[in-house]
This record gives C-alpha cells, structure tokens and sequence, in this order.
C-alpha cells in the first residue's frame, strides 16, 4: 500500500475553502467578534481606572490630567501679581500660590485637613523641595494670621519660585 501525498492537490483545495462564501461568513463574524472583544477590554481598563495607574506608574503618584494651558494661564496671573508694586498684589500672589498648590496635593492624594497636615504626610524622596515649601507655607500663614505683616518684592518673589518648583516637579506647569 502506497501513500501519495500531492502537496499541489492540498495547497488547491485549502485555497479554495478559503475563498469560499462560507469561510468569508465566518471570517467576517470573526472580526467583528474580535472588534467586539477589544472594545469590551479597552472599556473595562477604562472602567477599571487604568489611566491612573498608569501616571502612578510613570510619574510615581497619580497626578490628576489638567489642561497645561489652563494650568500656565492661572499661574501668569500668580507670577503678574509680583509685577505689581503693591504688597497686597504680593501677598496675594503668594495665597493664590499655596492655594494651588494645597489642591494639587490633596488631589494627588496627600490627606489631611489643611496644607500643613498634607505637608507633613509626603515622605523623604517624594518631592524635592518639601522643607522649602514647608516656610513657603509659613509665609502664607503669617500673611493671613499676623495683621501687619509686610513683605518686599524679593521675598514674594523667592516664595513663588518655591511653589512654582513644585509644579514643575510634578508636571503642572
């Protein structure tokens, strides 16, 4: 008994099944089935919160998406405010400033009531300038607690430079 095997005869008749109208039928339910799968995995990684673990994973903390622009713009009117020669102007620069800045941490995840509490949760290596910002924040709450406290254009100005290392750190502005 002989076994002939033509590789001709086989490559023909797979060729035809394949461009059979019921081969077509299948592949075209196939894609649109995978279609269906990969729309249901993307929806589920998006449901699943994914986008967060992927800044966490990148940038270390989950740092919420904020428009650049809309982030630079509130910040020139922070840094326009010292252009003033007004010491109100500065010390409201510099409210405005920790005001940012205490939102940016609280939505990053630092908790506590106020942001010396959010301050004193960040722990060594997380951010570079935490003790900076710590007297940057005490400047602040002298502005608000001592009635007649005075400040001059180059200290506002080392204040904010402060806080706008922060945001660069973390990529706000």
């Amino acid at each position: 008994m002989e076994f002939n095997f033509d590789y001709n005869q086989t490559l023909e008749f797979l060729t035809q099944t394949y461009y059979s109208p019921f081969f077509t039928v299948i592949k075209f339910f196939l894609v649109v089935y995978i279609t269906v799968l990969l729309v249901d995995i993307i929806l589920l990684l998006i449901l699943r919160g994914v986008g967060a673990d992927l800044r966490t994973a990148v940038k270390g903390m989950d740092m919420p998406a904020v428009s650049k622009n809309k982030a630079l713009k509130k910040w020139q009117s922070v840094k326009d405010r010292l252009k003033s020669e007004n010491i109100s102007q500065y010390k409201a620069a510099i409210l405005e400033a920790d005001r940012i800045a205490d939102d940016i941490l609280s939505k990053i995840g630092y908790k506590g009531k106020n942001m010396a509490e959010r301050l004193e949760q960040v722990k060594p290596g997380q951010l570079e300038n935490v003790e900076d910002l710590k007297g940057a924040h005490k400047v602040r709450n002298r502005i608000v607690y001592e009635k007649d406290f005075t400040i001059d254009k180059k200290t506002a100005g080392s204040v904010i430079e402060v806080y706008e290392d922060l945001l660069k750190e973390l990529d706000y502005i």
